[in-house]
């Protein structure tokens, strides 16, 4: 019996012994995870039935495979478009609650813009997808612009 008590003393004492984890990873915020990434265009659909790119398509309304974009911490919007040129001079930011992205002066050589109000659909490490308006070739749609991180 004093062999039993023993033995249940020592693994009292070992399990209470071991801690948990208190500190668990914390998980980023929308910030880190929209300026971790540069982006590069999935696919574009413009009014639920035009699909003016889809990566690895020969047959897309306009060449996007090419462009990149950041959008950096400090509220730029940087990239290149398809012809290499610099994209400068775009900004970002969420809406209050963050459920939108704002984006203003984003313009891609071509004809392409994004800017305004876009609501998030999704964010994480490797897509980040938005939903607004925007202007191609002077006409403007509602489209769903979904990226994916380069």
């Amino acid at each position: 019996m004093k062999n039993l008590f023993i033995c249940f003393a020592v693994l009292v004492t070992l399990f209470s012994s071991c801690k948990s984890n208190d500190n668990p990873t914390p998980t980023k915020t929308k910030t880190e995870y929209i300026s971790a990434k540069t982006w590069i265009i999935d696919n574009l659909t413009v009014n639920g039935i035009i699909l003016l790119y889809q990566k690895a398509n020969t047959q897309n309304l306009y060449d996007l495979s090419k462009v990149t974009f950041n959008l950096n911490s400090n509220g730029t919007v940087t990239g290149t478009d398809n012809n290499g040129t610099a994209i400068t001079g775009g900004t970002w930011a969420f809406n209050t609650d963050q459920s939108k992205v704002v984006l203003t002066n984003v313009s891609i050589q071509g004809g392409l813009a994004l800017s305004g109000e876009f609501t998030l659909i999704q964010l994480n490490d490797t897509n980040f997808d938005i939903q607004g308006n925007v202007t191609y070739m002077g006409q403007t749609g509602n489209a769903v612009v979904k990226m994916i991180a380069k």
